[in-house]
């Protein structure tokens, strides 16, 4: 068994043990969003601690060598970097809480959380439109392989292994050659700035992530339908003349889309940082470019903010999906009935 259909397999597992523990509805939903808000204490943490966990004077680390000490004493002063480490941290929480992330070092005194806010304006998009493709096109492949195990199987499990070996960035430059530049159905790069006219510019950009995830969810729809044909009521619904496609769609779909939900949430990191090398290759200003132009200027204010805010979207894809699968599950709503 791969890894993504152990995962697909033991998808149900936080929700069983919520089952067992006798939770309804509402214990479930408060479990959950207490492990995800002792998560993202965990991350603002360890955002706070980028910068300090630094060897020497992080001062002089930030500003180089050649920084006067004018400089570095202005800037331990807006870091709080002469208070003791307490103090620092309770500064750090109480700007984060009122959406203060600080002032960029190299971006002419703009605010840090401008910066990330626009930047994912950009990169969000892409990642929402790349999940909306890949679930199109993995889910009715995932139903067929699953169902008719014989050559389409075997045809489409190839082409996926195939695809999920090829990096997101070769991917690009091939959609980048061939629908862009050969047959011109796409911008080459760029981005217009405004809705809906920077859909096109992100087609391609989505279109190369999908190539990784469309396996993934591929791959856990086809075991889950796979487990679902071998339950008896598939036998039951057969012997009462329900056709294939209609089973398919109206039984075996709705089983099969908790592990997609799960696998989407669970890939939302994957995708940020898979976006980050894409959006370079399409000329995209989103999260990737900052980060990129932050590291090599050293901006540790906009390195910390997007860790932070990357996190912290992460933590909440996965709250979202744990949700959603808890109460899409029909064995968790007969507990919680029960309960």
């Amino acid at each position: 068994m791969t890894g993504v259909e152990t995962m697909v397999a033991s998808q149900p597992l936080r929700t069983q043990r919520l089952r067992g523990r006798g939770l309804g509805a509402s214990g479930r939903v408060l479990r959950l969003m207490w492990q995800a808000l002792i998560v993202a204490f965990g991350v603002v943490v360890i955002t706070f601690l980028l910068v300090r966990v630094v060897p020497g004077d992080p001062a002089t680390a930030i500003l180089g060598s050649k920084g006067s000490d004018a400089a570095k004493d202005a800037l331990r002063k807006a870091l709080n970097l002469d208070d003791p480490l307490y103090l620092q941290f309770f500064h750090y929480i109480a700007n984060v809480a009122r959406g203060d992330l600080g002032e960029s070092f190299a971006g002419g005194g703009r605010s840090v959380l401008s910066i990330v806010t626009n930047s994912l304006g950009v990169t969000l998009p892409v990642v929402a439109i790349t999940m909306v493709i890949s679930t199109v096109i993995a889910v009715p492949l995932g139903l067929l392989a699953g169902l008719r195990r014989g050559a389409a199987d075997v045809g489409i499990r190839a082409t996926m292994t195939v695809l999920l070996t090829l990096p997101p960035f070769f991917l690009g430059l091939v959609l980048l050659l061939v629908l862009a530049l050969k047959i011109p159905l796409f911008p080459a790069g760029g981005w217009a700035g405004y809705w809906p006219d920077n859909f096109q510019y992100a087609i391609l950009p989505s279109l190369a992530l999908a190539g990784y995830l469309v396996p993934i969810l591929t791959r856990g729809t086809r075991q889950a339908a796979i487990s679902a044909s071998q339950q008896t009521w598939m036998e039951a619904s057969y012997a009462r003349g329900l056709s294939p496609l209609r089973l398919a769609f109206a039984h075996v779909l709705p089983n099969s889309l908790l592990p997609v939900i799960t696998l989407l949430g669970y890939n939302v990191g994957v995708l940020i940082a898979g976006a980050v090398v894409v959006e370079a290759i399409f000329g995209l200003p989103g999260i990737g470019q900052e980060l990129v132009n932050a590291v090599n200027q050293r901006d540790y204010p906009v390195i910390q903010g997007i860790a932070l805010a990357t996190a912290l979207i992460i933590i909440a894809a996965n709250l979202i999906a744990d949700l959603i699968v808890s109460f899409a599950d029909p064995r968790g709503r007969k507990s919680s009935d029960r309960t």
